[in-house]
């Protein structure tokens, strides 16, 4: 049986234990029947998202009216289970605010997720008409949560029922309204709620789950290296790259006395063989840097020196010596660990491979790396990887792995 207390830890959702837990969604739904504790039922709705969201849709539809995280896991929930959008748009109807705010975001959900229906545009148009009626009345009126969601329809009529939201609701959310207005007059939707909301729950809640146990090292050296003998396992569902730069890395100790297999001298003196530094200035300064947008430059001369570093901490090799494979699980593998979960997508976002692409030939023209063009062709691995998982997941509008080197070329003629 599903242990509810299990998911929690100091009075939030556990994303580990959610991770670990028992994907059963019989099992889950039955659980989250039966929770009572806030945290319990947030815990278990996200779970029940994540597994498979219609045996416990009844469930779900009852914690929309919880005005808390409960009520917004449920609405993400519910925005997972495509058949749940009649059910959803009739406990709209009939609902007060926290039912409709909840519910109207889990409508949202489902837009970004690709999963709704033809016919929600003319149903939400018809909530749209409610709202703008019960704002007329003098009662609280939420236009804008409809309005959003058919702006990321891209519904015929949104730009006016917006206008008259506007005109008819005079504590409406005005800035969200000429927000949505702009975007169907740029975009003719609205992407930005599409990314935002197709992104993998843990991103999505991260400020309401409980905070990952801090360690005393970011890389803790481990006894034995990195197996890179099989294919690296894939990293945590990635989110559309945020703001922020990730922490600089002590340099490592790096001592003699390994027995690495990856070590050439491994059985002679049992040391690591001689580090082959990176140039850095060299680097900055190269063509290949050169080529890069400005995000992209300032990105890759923070994490290039930090690759060096994990290399070495976690492979017992530089850099510039690493095969192909090695590579890989260096950016699979090791750099999800080594940082905090909010700057792992940046450290594996778009811009980030198009950096350590840039990278790797570099190496590879300035003679340094040691296998070769095989760094590059991880890069490029990792980018099929990357979005492998991102179809698997189901996201839409989300982070774009294409290859730079791939963009069509244009001759005259």
């Amino acid at each position: 049986m599903l242990n509810a207390d299990s998911l929690v830890r100091d009075g939030k959702p556990d994303a580990d234990a959610l991770a670990a837990a028992p994907h059963d969604p019989a099992a889950i739904a039955a659980a989250l029947a039966g929770a009572t504790a806030p945290a319990q039922r947030a815990a278990l709705a996200l779970l029940a998202g994540a597994h498979g969201a219609e045996p416990a849709r009844a469930a779900l539809l009852a914690l929309l009216a919880d005005d808390g995280l409960a009520g917004k896991a449920a609405a993400w929930a519910l925005g997972q289970d495509a058949g749940a959008s009649d059910a959803v748009l009739a406990a709209i109807a009939g609902g007060g605010v926290d039912v409709r705010d909840n519910g109207y975001q889990a409508l949202a959900v489902l837009v970004a997720g690709g999963r709704a229906p033809a016919s929600l545009t003319a149903a939400l148009t018809a909530r749209a008409e409610d709202e703008i009626a019960r704002a007329q009345a003098g009662r609280t009126g939420l236009g804008e949560k409809a309005c959003r969601v058919l702006t990321m329809l891209g519904a015929p009529g949104a730009a006016e029922l917006i206008q008259r939201v506007l005109e008819s609701d005079p504590y409406t959310d005005r800035f969200e309204l000429d927000r949505l207005r702009k975007r169907l007059a740029d975009q003719g939707r609205d992407h930005d709620s599409i990314a935002e909301l197709a992104a993998p729950w843990p991103l999505l809640f991260a400020d309401q789950l409980a905070p990952p146990p801090k360690l005393a090292e970011p890389v803790p050296a481990p006894a034995k290296p990195v197996a890179v003998a099989s294919a690296p396992s894939a990293p945590r569902p990635l989110p559309p790259p945020g703001a922020g730069s990730p922490p600089p890395v002590a340099p490592p100790a790096v001592a003699g006395g390994s027995d690495d297999p990856l070590d050439p001298e491994a059985g002679a003196d049992n040391a690591l063989p001689p580090a082959k530094p990176i140039d850095w200035k060299a680097f900055a300064t190269s063509p290949e840097v050169a080529a890069l947008p400005a995000q992209v430059k300032t990105l890759i001369t923070q994490l290039g020196p930090l690759l060096e570093q994990l290399a070495a901490r976690a492979i017992n090799a530089p850099l510039a010596d690493l095969s192909g494979q090695e590579f890989m699980a260096l950016l699979l593998q090791v750099l999800p660990q080594a940082l905090p979960p909010e700057h792992v997508s940046i450290a594996l976002s778009p811009q980030a491979l198009n950096g350590y692409q840039a990278l790797a030939k570099w190496l590879v023209r300035s003679g340094t790396a040691s296998h070769g063009s095989e760094l590059e062709l991880a890069v490029k691995a990792v980018r099929k990887q990357l979005t492998a998982q991102m179809r698997k997941t189901g996201m839409l509008g989300g982070p774009d792995y294409s290859d730079p080197d791939d963009a069509p070329v244009t001759t005259k003629g």
